[in-house]
């Protein structure tokens, strides 16, 4: 784990209500999964799972692939395994949060402004935690971008 998944590591883990998971496997199942986020949260307060992935790459082509796929990727095998767990987890939201360069993060929102289920994070939220946009007080979910909460499935 790299010093920028370390910081991330160290912002997903501050609610009490989440349980995080680093480099969790998806299993592979009917040609969907089989790959290995950065990390899951499970946000037992929002009822959301979270497929987290950090780059530090100088460009986010990679990552947006992936986000592409993010269904037969992500959510729908990781519904599928969860589901097997606890049934409560179908009726879960599902959402993906990238945290990428500063440099990367306008072109990121850009590109996926319209993705309700997909947010983006600048990495220099996280790392530099004093610059955080809190507006005076903590911020009601730190993983989403404001406008995209609630189910989208």
């Amino acid at each position: 784990m790299d010093q920028f998944e370390q910081a991330v590591l160290n912002y997903l883990c501050g609610p009490p209500e989440r349980f995080v998971n680093a480099q969790f496997t998806i299993p592979y199942a009917d040609l969907k999964g089989g790959s290995c986020p950065d990390f899951v949260v499970l946000d037992f307060q929002d009822k959301t799972v979270y497929v987290v992935e950090v780059t530090s790459a100088a460009d986010s082509k990679a990552i947006l692939g992936r986000i592409v796929e993010r269904e037969a990727r992500w959510f729908s095998p990781l519904r599928d395994h969860l589901v097997k767990l606890n049934t409560m987890f179908q009726n879960w939201d599902y959402h993906v949060t990238i945290f990428v360069r500063p440099e990367e993060s306008g072109n990121a929102q850009e590109k996926l402004h319209d993705l309700r289920d997909v947010s983006v994070i600048s990495l220099n939220d996280v790392v530099f935690s004093w610059q955080w946009k809190w507006q005076g007080s903590r911020p009601s979910n730190p993983l989403r971008e404001p406008g995209k909460s609630g189910k989208v499935h």
